[in-house]
């Protein structure tokens, strides 16, 4: 199921996140993967914009879909 797989998704990627602050923490380097975090961080957003995007335009679809009423 797709949010199965979203919820895996997501989980795996927050547990990467916590490393790399750990990891940073340990080694006092605030650098540390941080070309990985923008990565993760810009795909979740890219996933999300797409997301929102493909919702605004099935209302609007579904808008322009449905018949007016009349009230007669």
């Amino acid at each position: 199921m797709v949010s199965d797989r979203l919820r895996v998704r997501l989980e795996q990627r927050e547990a990467v996140l916590r490393l790399l602050d750990r990891r940073r923490a340990q080694t006092d380097d605030p650098n540390l993967g941080s070309g990985m975090e923008k990565k993760i961080l810009d795909l979740e957003l890219a996933d999300l914009e797409t997301t929102m995007g493909i919702h605004e335009n099935t209302r609007s679809v579904i808008r322009n879909i449905r018949p007016a009423r009349t009230d007669t």
